[in-house]
Order: C-alpha cells, then structure tokens, then sequence
C-alpha cells in the first residue's frame, strides 16, 4: 500500500513539474473590448501589411496576446531590452519571419526597430508590437522612424466591458483555486473599476484575506473598501 502511495507521489511531481501549455489565440477571452484586435490577429498572414501594432492597459493582456500570435504564426517574441541589444545581422535575420516585440514604445534603440520594419517588408517577415500607447505617440528622434509609427496599422485591446470583466475574475481567481459566486459576481460587475490592473489586484487582495473561508459578498465589499481608486458605481446601502 506505502508503495502504490509513494508512485501516485512520484505522479503527482511529474505533473506539476510538466510546464504548461502556452496560450493560443483560440484560448483567449473574448469579448467586444478585444474582438476585433484578435480577428486581425487571427487573419495572419492576410494583414494589409507586415506591421501591426496592439496597445492596451497596464495587464490588459497585452504579453499573452504576443505569445498567443507568435504561437499561431509559428514566430517568437522578444522583450524589449533584448530587442535594444540585437545585432544588425540578428536583426536582419529576424526581418524574414514572425516577430512579436513586446512593451515596444520603451524601445530605446530606434535603428533596430527601423531596421526591423523597413526589412520586414523587403524579406517578407511580420512584426507585431505591442505597447500601452500608439505609435503615433512614441517619442522618437528619427523623422523616418516617426513617419513610419504614425502610418502603422493599429488594433486596441479596449478597457474591460461586462463579459471580459467576468472572464479575467474568473480566470485570476482559478489561478489561486478561488471560486466566484453568481451574487458575488454581480455584486463586483457594479462595483469594481473598470481597468485591468483593478480586476488583478482586487483578486489578489481576496486571496491574501479569504484565509480558507467561503468567497461572499460582504468579503468582496471589504476588500473593495480597503482598495484605494476603487469608485463604486452604486451605493451598497444595507446589503
């Protein structure tokens, strides 16, 4: 018996060691916040040309929808500061197929990314950025690079509406094995800020205080209190 128990151990580490898969753009919530930006994304390699921006909130999902693409077109994604410190050789490589360049308006070297942009169109690579601001706002020095970031396709990932603000509760809350309750759920669709970085830190602060016990509405109404920029829609009165 002590054997079969030590196996099933030996198992249940194998499982938890194995990484999990990444996201693809199929597993992606959607709603009409982001509908149209993953239909664009989806319609690769069809895109009107080789560059598409995608701006969006602080964890508006914004690496997960880089890595969902780079999944699909069978790309890869670099950071930003990896990204300042390519080569021109590495750059010039990377122009021949799909790249996802993520937190793309903090990218300090600017001949990399024009590189990158006018040598996508030349050797038939795609390049997909992603950024909390549009192009056309980055602050850049080189009036070609300018030219080409204003006239760059652009897709938002939109504040949350009603359906992905139920998605991304529902999603950060199965990450820390937490259940949402239907009253809870339309108490918080009234109630909570409709941001991203909001719905993130609202579920964290409820795991750090359900400490075992049963996810209710007065829980929910004491870790919105105690949340500072949370602006209730409507006034709890004796509920």
């Amino acid at each position: 018996m002590s054997e079969d128990v030590g196996k099933t151990g030996r198992q249940r580490q194998l499982a938890l060691d194995f990484p999990a898969p990444g996201p693809t753009l199929d597993g992606l919530a959607v709603s009409a916040s982001n509908r149209t930006a993953i239909s664009v994304l989806r319609r690769w390699p069809d895109w009107r040309t080789h560059t598409l921006a995608v701006v969006g909130q602080a964890k508006s999902g914004l690496t997960t929808v880089a890595r969902a693409w780079a999944a699909h077109a069978e790309g890869q994604v670099i950071d930003v500061k990896a990204f300042d410190k390519l080569s021109h050789k590495k750059v010039d490589a990377l122009s021949s197929q799909p790249v996802a360049v993520d937190d793309a308006d903090l990218i300090r070297n600017e001949d990399n990314l024009l590189s990158l942009i006018n040598l996508s169109a030349r050797n038939g690579g795609y390049v997909l950025l992603t950024a909390r601001k549009a192009p056309a706002l980055w602050r850049v020095r080189q009036p070609d690079l300018a030219s080409r970031l204003k006239s760059m396709t652009l897709v938002e990932l939109g504040p949350p509406d009603d359906d992905m603000v139920v998605a991304r509760l529902r999603a950060a809350m199965r990450r820390r094995f937490l259940k949402l309750p239907k009253d809870v759920e339309a108490y918080l669709l009234l109630r909570i800020e409709r941001n991203y970085e909001a719905l993130e830190s609202f579920v964290e602060s409820l795991h750090e205080q359900v400490e075992g016990r049963e996810v209710t509405v007065p829980l929910a109404r004491d870790v919105l209190d105690g949340q500072s920029g949370t602006r209730p829609l409507f006034d709890d009165g004796e509920d």
